[in-house]
This record gives structure tokens, C-alpha cells and sequence, in this order.
């Protein structure tokens, strides 16, 4: 077992990459999976592999993104396209691990949500998490204004040097992002 972690930006992605994405998240999404363009939908994105003697076993990005909160504008990491390829051996947890690293050594904050089948996974992992998160953050449309709430969904989430998830929990205001989906 020679295990390895390989970061990428989105321009760096290599065709054979995206193609073992979109597959691995169809198979594990099934119909209601639409196919990525992962070196365009996801600009200024920043991918990590976990190789396996040379085969990669797990991946997962960071979407730079946005939040508005209480008057102020936070750039964080947002934690997306989260997937192990082979489950049960470790490497979800050594993939979380790499990008907490990440995220500390840049100071970021990063967030993610996620079905509330799956949070134990990411606290076990060293992520904090906390219920039905998504309540607090809300896509608002940049062109029409309209917000688009979402529910039943928890946050995952690696506290930075800005506190700004402190910042949401401590109070009852909204945090709000122009990237739906991320």
C-alpha cells in the first residue's frame, strides 16, 4: 500500500480524471447524476486525490466561494464532490485529513453539507459538523435577488481563522451565497 495525496486545481484536471469522477458519482448517484465539466464548471477549484499504488481510491475539491454574513463579506473554501472509490479501507478518512491540513495552513474556513446519513462519517473523520446547517446558509440569486432556501441537509465544517462559523451559530442571522449547489 503506497498511499498518496495529489492536489490540483480545475485547469489541472486531466481528462482521465474527470471522466473517473463523473463515473464514480453516476454510479454512486445513479439517474438523477448530471455530468460535470469539472474543468469549467469548477473555476477556481482546488481537487484532491488519494492514490493507492498509483490508482486513485478517493477524491474531493474545494469550491472558493463567498459568504455573506451580517454585512461582511468571507471568502471560503466551500467542501464539495466528497467520494471514496473503495469505502471501508480508510481512505474517505485520510482524504478529509489532507484537506483539513489544507485549510489550516491557509487559515480558510471550509463548509459543506451533506445528507444526515453521512455526518457521522465526516465527525469521525475530525470535521466539526452540526444539524440541519443548510438552514443557515441560503443561495440568493445574483441577478433577480430571490432567495432559494434549502433543507434537510447538515454542515460539515473546519473552523478558520475567521470564525465565521461561530459567527452563524452564535446568532440567528443568515449567511448568504451567489454559488448554488457547491
Amino acid at each position: 500500500m503506497a498511499i498518496e495525496i495529489e492536489i490540483k486545481t480545475n485547469k489541472e484536471l486531466s481528462k482521465r480524471e474527470e471522466d473517473l469522477m463523473n463515473r464514480s458519482k453516476s454510479k454512486e448517484y445513479g439517474s438523477k447524476y448530471k455530468r460535470m465539466n469539472f474543468k469549467k464548471d469548477y473555476s477556481n477549484s482546488i481537487f484532491f486525490f488519494v492514490k493507492d499504488d498509483n490508482k486513485i481510491v478517493a477524491f474531493g475539491a474545494f469550491r472558493k466561494l463567498t459568504l455573506q454574513f451580517s454585512g461582511k463579506k468571507y471568502k471560503i473554501l466551500g467542501i464539495c464532490n466528497i467520494l471514496t472509490i473503495k469505502r471501508g479501507m480508510g481512505y474517505g478518512k485520510i482524504l478529509i485529513a489532507a484537506m483539513s491540513i489544507y485549510l489550516k495552513k491557509a487559515g480558510k474556513t471550509g463548509l459543506g453539507f451533506c445528507h444526515p446519513k453521512r455526518t457521522m462519517f465526516y465527525k469521525k473523520a475530525g470535521l466539526d459538523t452540526k444539524r440541519e446547517f443548510i438552514r443557515r446558509v441560503v443561495y440568493k440569486n445574483p441577478t433577480t435577488g430571490e432567495l432559494e432556501p434549502e433543507y434537510h441537509a447538515d454542515g460539515v465544517y473546519y473552523e478558520g481563522r475567521d470564525k465565521l462559523i461561530t459567527k452563524i451559530l452564535s446568532g440567528r442571522s443568515i449567511a448568504y451565497t451567489d454559488l448554488k449547489d457547491w
